[in-house]
């Protein structure tokens, strides 16, 4: 998502960072996995995300989108990007302001 617009905004890698951090992860975790994500093929990203359920999908598409909005930019290449992983790994429907209000609820 971060890179869908063609740029690589510090306020949505600092969303990714925030998220990280809540979750424990070092700081040479996080370049680990930054490393991996880069690395990974959309196709299995996709295939892992698709096989989780229902909760953890929700989290995933709000965690896009507020990796899409943290810049104040919402680009149209970050929503079609948005609505087809939200297609393809069977998301439930949500808007922005869905969205955002669930992962402020956490």
């Amino acid at each position: 998502m971060i890179g869908a617009d063609g740029r690589s905004d510090e306020k949505e890698m600092e969303v990714v960072r925030e998220e990280l951090t809540r979750f424990g992860t070092s700081p040479q975790q996080m370049l680990d996995l930054t490393k991996d994500a880069q690395m990974m093929e959309f196709e299995r990203a996709v295939g892992i995300i698709s096989k989780f359920d229902i909760e953890r999908k929700k989290y995933v598409s709000s965690y896009l989108a507020v990796i899409m909005i943290a810049d104040g930019k919402i680009d149209d290449k970050e929503v079609a990007l948005w609505q087809l992983v939200s297609l393809l790994c069977g998301f439930p429907e949500m808007d922005l302001n869905q969205a955002v209000d669930f992962m402020n609820s956490l």
